[in-house]
């Protein structure tokens, strides 16, 4: 007897693993998070996940898996199912790594990829803080920053699939080096890695956190920066503009109906920081933009990427003609 159909989400994200069960009704029936991978090569990669998969299943054995979609964390290759030459994860041999075919082969199901913020936009489109957007922008930064274009509530991929990787958009002509070979990236600079980076060689931040924890430094950073310290403020004066710039250029090239910002760290930076943020917009763009472009932060967390691969999962299947009561 066949079980009731369901797809499995997967976000691999920057530093976690994330895996759902996800029904046509688009509801989430099972969660997993699975240890840090981000030195994993490839091949270690589709074991892991395989592996989880596997207890997923066995976890949920009344479900007739029918696909599965998979979010990465960098630049993707759509119609090939394949990475480009730099993601967020730390081992150097993700260049062209045609991941969707090693996973359907390794898997028994049909997989389709996408870049973690494409489906994470997906997901707050269907279910979360972007259902009423027709023309929206989806803004993550977390251990990485990245993004996600719809047009008529449509995800834009571009050419090759990479549109909106707003992480790469130049802020600083002689910042910091990134991993795509440029400097001054917004990902090199305002993202976790880059202020992670910045809190552990700044000298008045090594003082300001004396005696911490290494790992929570950027969290407290934005705290103090937000609390009004003297010291973290005058440090975090190049981030605040980072962050003012970023959201200018995104209203100022794409004339969204909204923003949507997601990440822990983009929403911890919002809450502590939007109010400047909006002030800045107010005195740079047309009073008739500003009055009309809606930011707000996004809903649905740590379950976004996964429910954003089901989302996609489900639509590849009804392109195939194998599933047409989802409700999508």
């Amino acid at each position: 007897m066949v079980g009731e159909r369901a797809v499995l989400g997967i976000d691999i994200g920057g530093t976690k693993l994330r895996i759902g069960l996800v029904d046509r009704r688009l509801e989430l029936l099972d969660f997993l998070i699975t240890e840090e991978h981000r030195f994993a090569t490839p091949q270690q990669l589709v074991d892991l996940i395989a592996e989880n998969v596997t207890i997923f299943l066995r976890r949920n054995p009344e479900f007739a898996i029918m696909g599965i979609g998979v979010g990465y964390p960098g630049p993707v290759n759509f119609s090939q199912g394949s990475t480009f030459s730099y993601s967020n994860l730390l081992c150097e041999e993700w260049e062209g790594v045609p991941l969707a075919s090693m996973l359907t082969e390794r898997l028994g199901f049909p997989v389709v990829l996408d870049n973690d913020a494409n489906l994470a936009g997906l997901a707050e489109m269907y279910l979360g803080a972007a259902r009423d957007f027709s023309h929206w922008v989806y803004l993550t930064i977390s251990t990485g920053l990245g993004g996600a274009i719809f047009i008529d509530r449509r995800l834009y991929r571009g050419f090759l699939g990479n549109a909106g990787e707003f992480g790469h958009m130049v802020v600083d002509l002689e910042g910091k080096f990134c991993k795509c070979g440029n400097r001054g990236c917004l990902m090199s600079l305002l993202s976790g890695l880059g202020m992670e980076r910045f809190v552990q060689e700044e000298p008045s931040c090594r003082l300001l956190f004396a005696g911490e924890d290494g790992s929570d430094c950027v969290r407290r950073f934005v705290e103090l920066a937000s609390s009004r310290n003297p010291t973290a403020q005058e440090a975090f004066r190049p981030f605040l503009a980072y962050l003012k710039v970023t959201f200018l250029n995104l209203i100022q090239i794409l004339n969204p109906q909204g923003i949507v910002v997601g990440g822990s760290l983009g929403k911890a930076l919002w809450r502590a920081f939007g109010d400047q943020v909006k002030q800045h917009l107010k005195s740079t763009l047309p009073v008739e933009i500003v009055s009309q472009t809606v930011i707000r932060e996004a809903e649905l967390g740590d379950q976004g990427g996964v429910l954003g691969g089901a989302v996609l999962a489900f639509e590849e299947l009804k392109k195939r003609g194998g599933e047409k009561e989802v409700g999508l």
